[in-house]
């Protein structure tokens, strides 16, 4: 299928940020065929035409740490303390079967598809099932699942194992792949780190952990192994041998982040879900000026109560300056790139996804500038981290198939998705509606 773009205010990446410049884009089939600047011709037919007028064409965002299951967990264990978070979600997730998983994996999606995320790096109990909500809806998507325990506990071992056949049932898909999940260092033994590490090589795959995420885990940590940090030993295991995403690292060290850059481990920041939690904040700055890899995630809706990442941009946009009492620090171009450059930098997927080029996938959204927020057209990349709220999303195309055109999802039924995960709510007691 041929689909073009025209008209529209193109967000391209320039030199070490964006710009954007009035142009069409020709989709040819999943990848980008050409990229048409205002005043060059565009020639061919074409199966669709989308006219962009007064859009910003951009890369679709790349959210690079969730929990897509988690839908249902927004706002109902809030402002409590992390560990006391997670164990009143442990009780509830523990009731969950694959097919609750199944919807409210959907219901993310659609939220993800709503506020222009196009691919997302998933820690989930059931990878089946949200690989099947991720085919169903033609998002791109890295799903792991949570790996827990010793490696020769028989429940370690059965979960690996079912993810690696859930692995296997999807190696025709282009845009569904598999990422090992050990959970965090508090729940992964270094034995079990060890195994996903030879598992990594042998079957040729990325991993993510949670890592440095409250001052609790650091303190266990500690007191547990002569005075490591999480990633000091996490990386003991040789794990950061892999291609890794770090997730959050709130408490990293100087001397860790100088093993991270040494490892080449991309960190994933997610500081809506840091701040709710009170966990505090990723010492970005210090990363970016190590080199690091930074990208941007959501975490999961029980500790973001949204999955929207344009609201994440502008909180990344903003606590670090508030934080660090500097208003140059982590600036709006940077922040882009973390949801854009920086995530396919972190998937391997450099040049693949990301941004707009010719030959790169046709990850693309479109967003409508006769809003509000978007008046006057002052500078279009600051707007995107302090403007907009995700809501001007118009348009999303995944792969060069649209799966949302002028705000209706077109690849499954959202109505359906919202009766059922409204269901599984009332029958688990998260509403005081217990069946």
């Amino acid at each position: 299928m041929r689909i073009l773009i025209k008209n529209g205010e193109l967000l391209l990446a320039e030199g070490e940020g964006f710009k954007a410049k009035r142009g069409s884009v020709v989709i040819g089939g999943k990848r980008i065929e050409k990229v048409v600047l205002d005043g060059e011709e565009v020639s061919g037919e074409f199966d669709k035409i989308i006219d962009a007028a007064n859009k910003l064409v951009m890369p679709g965002l790349i959210n690079a740490h969730t929990h897509a299951y988690m839908s249902i967990f927004k706002n109902f264990a809030d402002d409590l303390e992390f560990f006391d978070w997670l164990h009143k979600v442990e009780e509830v997730e523990d009731k969950m079967s694959a097919e609750d998983c199944y919807w409210t994996s959907l219901l993310s999606i659609a939220e993800m598809i709503r506020t222009g995320t196009t691919c997302f790096v998933d820690m989930c109990m059931r990878s089946k099932v949200v690989s099947e909500a991720a085919r169903k809806s033609g998002m791109r998507a890295f799903i792991g699942r949570g790996l827990v325990k010793e490696a020769d506990d028989p429940e370690a071992l059965r979960r690996l194992n079912e993810f690696l056949e859930d692995a296997e049932m999807n190696t025709d898909s282009d845009r569904v792949k598999f990422i090992l999940a050990p959970h965090a260092p508090y729940s992964s033994p270094q034995s079990l780190l060890r195994l996903v590490r030879e598992t990594g090589f042998k079957r040729n795959m990325m991993a993510t952990i949670h890592m440095s995420e409250s001052q609790a885990e650091v303190e266990g940590i500690a007191a547990e192994q002569d005075g490591k940090t999480p990633v000091e030993f996490v990386a003991e295991t040789g794990l950061f041998d892999l291609p890794t995403i770090g997730a959050h690292l709130v408490k990293a060290t100087d001397k860790d982040i100088e093993i991270l850059k040494e490892k080449g481990v991309s960190v994933a920041i997610n500081p809506r879900s840091n701040m709710k939690l009170g966990n505090g904040f990723a010492p970005v700055s210090k990363m970016l000026e190590a080199g690091v890899n930074v990208c941007l995630g959501t975490d999961g809706s029980g500790s973001n109560n949204t999955q929207n990442m344009f609201q994440e941009m502008n909180f990344a946009s903003l606590v670090y300056k508030g934080d660090e009492k500097k208003a140059k620090c982590v600036d709006a171009s940077e922040v882009v790139k973390f949801a854009t450059i920086n995530g396919a930098k972190a998937l391997q997927m450099e040049g693949e996804i990301g941004e707009i080029s010719e030959g790169a996938l046709a990850d693309i959204i479109v967003l409508d500038l006769e809003v509000p927020e978007f008046v006057p057209r002052n500078d279009l990349v600051s707007a995107l981290c302090y403007s907009a709220n995700g809501s001007e999303v118009v348009t999303t195309i995944v792969n060069g198939e649209v799966l949302m055109e002028d705000k209706k999802i077109l690849t499954f039924n959202e109505s359906e998705v919202f009766e059922k995960c409204t269901e599984i709510a009332e029958r688990l007691g998260m509403n005081g509606l217990e069946k």
